[in-house]
């Protein structure tokens, strides 16, 4: 038991409660006194008990009726006859607007004249079908003990506890509809249980007996039931029994359990009739004289020490009524407890008390003088604050907020009870009570209150509890971290940052702003802390950021690249490689090398290689370690993403005349890539410049060869370039690569321009050696690359007698331009003399004048052939034909009628031609061969590309056309 509730400490006492008159109700319905506006009494003057539920008060009266009133008691709704004798016990349900009433009613089959004391009846009323003159139906009527035992007898009033059986208490519990459990409580010391589907009658009865060891038969007036109550534990049903010396309590198990109850405790002291009360939660209230004892499964728990006899106990929302008597006096008194707040919050006296009821959100005291009756209203929360504020009892204030729930309120009571303290200049504890608004109240309100320099403290607190909520915002983070930087705490700064090793980084990031954190370390110079919070938070630019600009240490950020992903080890050194490629360049460029390459590591996560285009940026100043580099990435096994610039950069970097990578003052050593010779770090003198020159001559001879063997091995012969050519092309000419430029024109399919590569650099042999392999037409090459040639040295400034001899005899050899126009050509130059093309032209001449000889003859053959058809022709038209054929053209038999003969002088037999007699079968396919031709001929007008196609590609253009006019395509 509490110390406090066992000595009956000192409870504070508040009038929450407004007292108000109860008027007095109209008259019942149908009477007549609602039309006449005539009032009576509150309630039934012969009311025995009441209930109440459902927007309604009922009262039981000793004459059997029933009487439920309106709202306030202003309105009669119904009066109905429930019972034939007198209604003892009514019951309003809660879950079903159900009424269950007990009472005595006729006893049918026996003598039911006024001297016999009536039957104890349970009824079950459906206030659904309510109507306000008949009544509600009634679903259920049972006769709860049975009619071959004794009847238990009853008087009109439950007081009255005579020689025969009284029904003294009865208590209801709703289980799940439709089940319910009914106990009735005897004078003799009995509880009948009914429990089950009480509408259908389908239930199963159980008998108690609560009398004491040495009881009798009979039983004495200590034993009658004065409480009944009911608690769940679990799934099972405890049913708490009172008598007025003993109290016991009993499991009657789950729904549907037919074993005997068994027994829980049994403790040897009791309470009067309606002292005993059920609270909110589950517990068992017992009024006495001394205390009031609540009681659960295990027994007798905490008391509450209240004077006086009690009467009655009601509870009422939160508050427990006690009507009791003083001990110096009769006097009644009614007083309200909030038993958790332990406080009086209603007292005064009140006359003979008829019923206690409450609804409708109030309290209804019904006394006997029913002038006197009164309604007992609960006041507004803000009221009730308002009188605790005057008074400066802010826990009290915020016991009764916390109750109703409202977050809100008990924040705003917090706040006023933070101000109050404030004001009396008691800090600290003020700061508490701000501490615990947060969520509802504005932490600006609270933070200017504490900006004073002596009141950083406080303020620090407040502002760690915000973050420990998750409340706060990049602000609040800022100002707490220089809360602890201005007092030096670096304590609570490490409590406030640091963090158990099991937590993960999505759980620290909630804790606070983390970039905020990062940034005020940084400018405090806190850099420790800052790598912490950047560490734990995933947070690797940060990290990274503050490894290099605040603590130049490059070792440990190289360390903390390999540890991480590959993904994000790569995002980390684009935005932050520079500095260490400067820095530290050769453990920079072996980490990018393992990053851009598969690795085959198997501790490690698989991940697809970087692209190795990203980093250039990161070698703006370091050449040499880019081309070691790209070197080693193309070198390193499949082809590397973003091949093509990785080849162009490459070429350019090979081609560069002077690679000169910027010295970093603060790396320790330089890498390997710089190739500098012993020699060349050794005195500085002429012959020391010297040989550094040879060198880098050597140096530059042995990079252009690896250009020229990038260039080829990224393009195959008859396959596609790796590379972008045009740009590879324009790299090449920008720094005079001449053989980049000829291999690329080459691989363009550019013959020209490789041939005019030669002719700017007047390169004669090297100019006869292209165009000998360009102008190979077995080889796919172009042999009028030849007149290009020819052309250059007919214009070219010096002696080049052997270079166009060796060039005549090709255009000779392939037929590519007539004498007369190489002698044109040829004409231009002056240091040419006659003796050059002496041999050429007797060749020539000699060649077509053996062709004029040939043609010739086939002109008189041509000439006699056209006469001789000319004179054909003409015989057909003006002379007749004798045929003189004496056989078949066909089957060569002996002609005979009827016969056919063609003007070609073929006869034969009309069977033999069959149905074709228009046309001569030997002369017919070739007849057609000739059409075929001419049909031809005709299409290839419409197609005029063919003739300029393959005027362009034959040597001798003048042929082509003279071909088309000898076949008369010109004339069509």
């Amino acid at each position: 038991m509490d110390a406090f509730q066992r000595s009956g400490g000192m409870w504070k006492r508040f009038n929450f409660f407004d007292r108000e008159a109860l008027r007095h109700r109209h008259g019942r319905p149908g009477s007549g006194a609602e039309e006449t506006n005539e009032s009576t009494a509150v309630f039934p003057e012969n009311s025995t008990c009441s209930t109440s539920g459902k927007g309604i008060i009922t009262f039981g009266c000793d004459n059997g009726e029933v009487c439920s009133l309106g709202e306030d008691l202003a309105e009669t709704k119904s009066i109905f006859q429930a019972h034939d004798r007198a209604t003892l016990f009514v019951t309003h349900l809660s879950q079903r607007n159900f009424l269950l009433t007990v009472g005595l009613d006729d006893d049918s089959g026996r003598n039911s004249s006024t001297e016999s004391a009536g039957r104890v009846t349970l009824k079950v009323w459906d206030y659904n079908r309510l109507h306000p003159t008949s009544g509600p139906v009634c679903l259920r009527t049972i006769r709860p003990f049975a009619s071959k035992e004794k009847f238990f007898q009853t008087s009109s009033s439950r007081s009255d506890l005579g020689d025969g059986q009284t029904v003294t208490v009865v208590s209801v519990h709703e289980e799940r509809v439709p089940n319910m459990t009914v106990s009735l409580g005897l004078s003799d010391g009995t509880v009948l249980v009914i429990r089950g589907d009480v509408v259908r009658d389908k239930v199963n009865r159980v008998k108690l007996s609560v009398r004491g060891e040495a009881g009798g038969g009979a039983g004495s007036p200590d034993d009658s039931i004065t409480g009944l109550g009911y608690h769940t534990e679990g799934s099972s049903l405890i049913l708490f029994v009172v008598t007025r010396v003993r109290s016991q309590g009993y499991n009657l198990g789950g729904l549907g359990a037919t074993f005997q109850p068994i027994r829980l405790f049994d403790e040897p002291e009791g309470a009067d009739l309606d002292c005993a009360v059920v609270t909110p939660d589950n517990a068992f209230a017992v009024g006495r004289t001394e205390a009031v004892f609540l009681y659960g499964v295990d027994g007798k728990g905490p008391c509450y020490v209240f004077e006086g006899r009690k009467h009655k106990l009601l509870w009422f929302k939160r508050y427990l009524c006690s009507l009791s008597s003083r001990p110096s006096s009769d006097r009644m008194v009614l007083t309200v407890y909030d038993l958790k707040n332990k406080m009086i919050t209603f007292n005064d006296d009140v006359d003979e008390v008829a019923h206690i009821v409450h609804e409708w959100d109030a309290l209804h005291v019904l006394l006997r003088d029913q002038g006197q009756s009164f309604v007992l209203r609960e006041k507004q929360m803000s009221t009730k604050l308002e009188l605790l504020f005057r008074k400066n009892l802010y826990n009290v204030a915020l016991q009764l907020a916390q109750y109703d729930s409202d977050k809100p309120l008990v924040a705003d009571i917090y706040r006023k009870y933070g101000d109050h303290l404030y004001n009396k200049q008691d800090y600290d504890n003020a700061m508490e009570q701000y501490v615990l608004t947060i969520g509802e109240v504005e932490p600006s309100y609270v933070i200017r209150k504490f900006l004073d320099a002596q009141r950083i403290p406080s303020l620090a607190s407040y502002l760690e509890s915000l973050h420990h909520h998750e409340m706060a915002n990049a602000d609040h983070t800022t100002l707490l971290l220089n809360c602890y930087t201005k007092l030096k705490d670096v304590t609570k700064l490490d409590a406030f940052i640091h963090v158990d090793s099991g937590v993960s980084c999505e759980d620290y990031v909630r804790r606070f702003d983390i970039e905020t954190a990062i940034k005020v370390c940084r400018s405090s110079g806190y850099y420790d802390h800052a790598l912490y919070v950047a560490e734990h938070a995933g947070e690797t630019s940060w990290y990274l950021r503050i490894l290099l600009e605040d603590c130049q240490r490059f070792e440990d950020a190289l360390n903390y690249l390999s540890n991480l992903s590959s993904s994000r080890a790569v995002e980390a050194l684009k935005k932050y490689g520079k500095m260490l490629v400067t820095s530290r360049p050769e453990e920079t460029t072996a980490l990018l090398m393992r990053l851009c390459t598969p690795t085959e590591d198997e501790s490690r996560e698989p991940s697809p290689p970087a692209k190795p285009a990203d980093f250039i940026h990161l070698f703006a100043q370091q050449p040499r370690a880019l081309m070691v580099f790209f070197e080693y990435v193309l070198n390193s096994g499949p082809e590397p993403l973003s091949e093509n610039i990785l080849r162009t950069t490459l070429l350019e970097l090979y081609l560069t005349n002077k690679l000169t990578d910027s010295v970093d003052p603060m790396a320790p050593n330089r890498a390997v890539w710089q190739q500098v010779s012993p020699r060349a770090q050794g005195p500085s003198g002429s012959g020391a410049a010297a040989a550094r020159e040879a060198e880098m001559t050597q140096e530059y001879g042995d990079r252009l060869d690896k250009a020229f063997a990038l260039l080829r091995g990224g393009w195959p012969a008859g396959g596609e370039p790796k590379y972008d050519a045009e740009n590879a092309l324009v790299v090449c000419h920008l720094h005079g690569f001449r053989r980049g430029v000829v291999f690329l024109y080459e691989r363009m399919n550019m013959y020209r321009d490789v041939l005019k590569v030669y002719m700017d650099a007047n390169d004669k042999k090297g100019l006869i050696q292209a165009v000998a392999r360009l102008g190979d037409e077995s080889y796919g090459g172009d042999s009028r690359l030849w007149i290009d040639v020819l052309e250059y040295f007919g214009r070219y400034d010096g002696d080049c007698a052997e270079e166009v001899k060796e060039v005549l005899s090709h255009v000779e050899r392939r037929g590519l331009l007539p004498a007369i126009v190489v002698l044109q050509i040829l004409s231009q130059n002056p240091h040419l003399t006659l003796s050059v093309v002496k041999d050429y032209m007797s060749r020539v001449l000699k060649d077509e004048s053996a062709i004029i000889d040939e043609d010739r003859r086939a002109i008189q053959k041509y000439r006699r052939e056209a006469t001789s058809m000319q004179k054909e022709l003409k015989e057909l038209k003006t002379q007749a034909r004798v045929f003189q054929n004496s056989k078949c053209s066909a089957c060569s038999a002996p002609l005979e009628l009827p016969a056919v003969h063609f003007l070609c002088m073929h006869s034969f037999h009309s069977r033999c031609l069959g149905e074709n007699e228009r046309e001569c079968p030997i002369c017919t396919p070739q007849n057609y061969t000739i059409l075929d031709m001419r049909r031809s001929q005709r299409a290839s007008i419409a197609e005029p590309d063919k003739f300029f196609t393959q005027l362009q590609h034959s040597g001798d253009g003048f042929a082509v056309v003279a071909e088309y006019f000898g076949r008369g395509l010109m004339n069509l």
